[in-house]
């Protein structure tokens, strides 16, 4: 079988959501909905870290985009991401698609139009010269139910390409 040469970048809680802060989880383990579309398309997906577990852990409390806008967040963030960066600019070279990113509604950090974590891997790749386009997001739902045909499911004014 051919592989697709067509990889999709997730925020790491679409693959598990036990990395999210106790009583936001949007599921009980993966995001189903995104990763069934995913699956469908074909894509490959290369899962980001999770910044916030990293940087506080599993039982952090709920915290602001303010209260994450720290230089000593962003330089975690970066520093987490350098690897991922690199591995966007081997797939690149051998000819693979990145088709687009997945990310989190109103999270403080995977938020694609307004997330800590999202707008330093933006100016990372801007400073690689690779561009992510488009950019999706699972909906600040209890249920989290994504459908890529909603408009709400595509990011306004992401950040992250």
């Amino acid at each position: 079988m051919r592989r697709s040469r067509n990889v999709i970048i997730t925020a790491h809680c679409v693959l598990n959501q036990n990395t999210v802060f106790p009583g936001d989880a949007r599921s009980t383990g993966i995001m189903k909905d995104a990763v069934d579309w995913i699956q469908a398309q074909g894509w490959g997906i290369l899962q980001l870290p999770c910044p916030e577990f990293t940087f506080l852990g599993p039982d952090r409390p709920g915290m602001t985009y303010a209260q994450y806008d720290t230089p000593e967040y962003r330089r975690h963030c970066r520093r987490i991401l350098e690897p991922f960066v690199e591995q966007l600019k081997v797939y690149r070279q051998h000819g693979y698609a990145i088709v687009g990113g997945m990310g989190i509604q109103s999270s403080p950090s995977c938020d694609p139009g307004r997330g800590v974590f999202m707008e330093e891997l933006a100016a990372m790749l801007s400073e690689a010269g690779i561009a992510v386009d488009p950019w999706w997001q699972i909906p600040a739902t209890e249920s989290g139910r994504f459908d890529p045909q909603d408009p709400a499911a595509r990011s306004r004014g992401s950040q992250a390409h």
